[in-house]
C-alpha cells in the first residue's frame, strides 16, 4: 500500500474518482436519475415514448468531500433484442470510463411486469 498507515491508505483510495453506469430498458428515467446523482441537469430530459438518449454520454461532478464522480448515461436497451447487440452497446458505454466502472445500477420499472430477458 502507498501510505504510512491503514488510515493513510484508505484516504488515498477514497480520493480516487469513481464511475457509475446505469442500465435499463427504454423510458425508465435513467437521465433524470443520473441528473439527481450529479446534482444538476447535465443530461437531456424530454417526454418521449421511444426514449431520448441515443448514445452513451459521460458527465462528472465533484462531491462535497472533494471526490470526483463520473456518471454514464446510456440509451435504453431492448433486452428482447439479440444479446450480442446489447452487450456490444454496453461495452461502448464502459469504454467511456478511463479507470473502469465502479458501480452498475440496473433500473427496473415497478409499473410493468418483468420480462424473461430482464
Amino acid at each position: 500500500m502507498r501510505g504510512s498507515s491503514v488510515s493513510d491508505d484508505w484516504e488515498f483510495i477514497a480520493n480516487e474518482a469513481h464511475t457509475v453506469l446505469m442500465i435499463s430498458c427504454k423510458c425508465e428515467g435513467k437521465s433524470a436519475t443520473n441528473n439527481s446523482i450529479l446534482g444538476r441537469n447535465a443530461f437531456q430530459l424530454r417526454s418521449s415514448y421511444g426514449g431520448v438518449t441515443r448514445t452513451c454520454e459521460i458527465q462528472r461532478t465533484r462531491l462535497e468531500d472533494g471526490q470526483i464522480l463520473y456518471v454514464i448515461d446510456t440509451p435504453g436497451f431492448d433486452f428482447n433484442a439479440e444479446s450480442r447487440l446489447v452487450v456490444n452497446e454496453i461495452g461502448k458505454c464502459i469504454d467511456l470510463a478511463d479507470d473502469g466502472v465502479h458501480a452498475f445500477l440496473f433500473v427496473l420499472s415497478v409499473r410493468t411486469s418483468f420480462s424473461k430477458e430482464e
